[in-house]
């Protein structure tokens, strides 16, 4: 279990990017482009069943190009149901390098993939939230037992937290002496 003021650190810093409020560099800051989401949006749902154990966290890329970790993990079972996230058409259903991956695209240029998926829908199916669109099997950049959640708005990418209403308010602590 994560440090409960690293993982405040984190939602705050993810917070900053995700508003644009970046580093103090000017490179940095033009790099990464200014946009917001909601605190909690309408209609998204978690792609898998309870409960949500969060294995890594959301860290923000200081550039496009930049190390960072574009999503969640989320602990999951081989063969466990993967439901859709949100309404919209699956844009993508195949393979990507040695992993099963899966695109929804919706309205406002948002994108939400997960991974390591076994799709059950085809590109261009319309899906809605909640409805089963796959099974967790393995491959990707995390070990057996996990789930990649990742979304994009605008072409940059953000915590899913901020989707489903999950992120840890942030707490500003004294600077260490």
């Amino acid at each position: 279990m994560q440090n409960p003021r690293v993982l405040a650190a984190s939602a705050l810093i993810t917070v900053m990017v995700v508003s644009g409020a970046g580093p103090a560099s000017g490179a940095a800051r033009a790099a990464t482009p200014s946009i917001t989401a909601p605190a909690r949006a309408e209609g998204w749902r978690w792609p898998l069943a309870q409960p949500h154990r969060v294995t890594r966290a959301f860290v923000a890329p200081e550039s496009p190009y930049a190390g960072g970790h574009r999503g969640i993990d989320l602990a999951a079972e081989a063969h466990e149901e993967v439901f859709a996230p949100h309404d919209g058409v699956v844009s993508f259903a195949g393979r990507v390098v040695d992993r099963p991956l899966l695109s929804i695209t919706q309205p406002g240029d948002l994108i939400a993939t997960v991974e390591p998926v076994v799709a059950l829908v085809v590109v261009g199916d319309r899906v809605r939230a909640g409805q089963v669109i796959g099974t967790v099997a393995t491959g990707g950049h995390c070990p057996p037992g996990c789930l990649h959640f990742g979304v994009r708005l605008h072409g940059s990418y953000v915590s899913p937290l901020l989707f489903l209403g999950n992120l840890s308010r942030a707490i500003l602590l004294p600077a260490a002496r």
